[in-house]
């Protein structure tokens, strides 16, 4: 999942206005920044598997960002960063969901994870390698939802709200096709 994690921060800035967006955003996407600090750092793997390179035929070992035990650790560290920049406890909380958003996000529409270690008991869908299309419409339902939400009862102008829409809601299935 990609756009639907940027997604989510709408529905967090609606429930949080004075929230910086930054801070929604960094939350948002805290196991993807480490994910690929690892994978430079080569700690962690990402890399075609052959031919020309998709989301769908991907080799990924993200042991230390997107499994489940070190999401604890990720969650904590989100509303951390939240709690250390703000001093506000909701802002924290809000922090933590977004980082445990993601994740869940992911189990659905993602990559497939393991408790912690390719070695250990497999979890979420692998969409990504069985079902791309399944996996894209996820999140473009997901996108909907959020800019529904995100809009509902405010002052949006038509072409404001198409743009979102269009973003959310329909950007996610280039990934068919790059």
């Amino acid at each position: 999942m990609i756009l639907g994690h940027a997604a989510t921060t709408l529905v967090a800035k609606r429930a949080a206005p004075d929230m910086p967006w930054w801070l929604l955003v960094v939350s948002a996407f805290l196991i993807d920044i480490a994910m690929f600090t690892f994978v430079g750092l080569g700690i962690e793997t990402m890399e075609p598997a052959g031919g020309k390179p998709s989301l769908s035929n991907a080799i990924v070992d993200m042991t230390f960002s997107h499994h489940l035990i070190p999401q604890i650790g990720w969650t904590v560290l989100a509303g951390a960063i939240a709690f250390a920049v703000t001093r506000q406890r909701m802002f924290a909380l809000i922090a933590m969901a977004l980082s445990l958003g993601h994740w869940l996000g992911d189990l659905v529409s993602g990559y497939g994870h393991h408790v912690f270690g390719p070695d250990s008991h497999p979890i979420g869908t692998d969409w990504y390698h069985l079902n791309l299309p399944a996996a894209l419409t996820f999140e473009a339902a997901l996108g909907v939802l959020c800019v529904f939400v995100f809009t509902r009862g405010r002052s949006f102008s038509p072409v404001a709200q198409l743009g979102l829409y269009g973003l959310f809601g329909v950007l996610p299935f280039a990934f068919l096709v790059i």
